[in-house]
């Protein structure tokens, strides 16, 4: 089980109370992925998300991808599509690497959920 700080989207920005912005979801998201590996040549991946929030998501990717490194999301079935930033980098697994990313720009509905808030109290 992985621990909720090592946790790629999950840790990515807390609230300052150590809350977490928005609240992640398991949620299988169709995606393509696109932007230059970490040799800088081009790559395009197809694959799906592992989880979701309001302000990125976890995904599986066989692209070799470097921390703060900008790269694009098509989220394939609401034919849309964002800038994000690779944020956490997990350990290799079956030639893929858990890959958490970031928006760049608020996104809440990018993955066409309505999030709950992180704390709704």
């Amino acid at each position: 089980m992985v621990r909720d700080s090592m946790n790629p989207v999950t840790a990515l920005r807390r609230i300052g109370n150590g809350q977490r912005r928005s609240q992640r979801l398991p949620l299988q998201v169709p995606v393509c992925v696109y932007g230059r590996a970490a040799d800088n040549n081009l790559f395009r991946e197809t694959t799906n998300t592992l989880s979701v929030n309001a302000h990125g998501g976890l995904l599986a990717l066989t692209a070799s991808v470097n921390r703060d490194q900008a790269i694009f999301v098509l989220n394939i079935t609401a034919q849309e599509a964002r800038a994000c930033r690779v944020v956490y980098i997990g350990q290799e697994q079956d030639g893929k690497r858990e890959v958490g990313i970031e928006f760049l720009r608020v996104a809440p509905h990018f993955w066409e959920v309505d999030f709950p808030p992180a704390n709704p109290h």
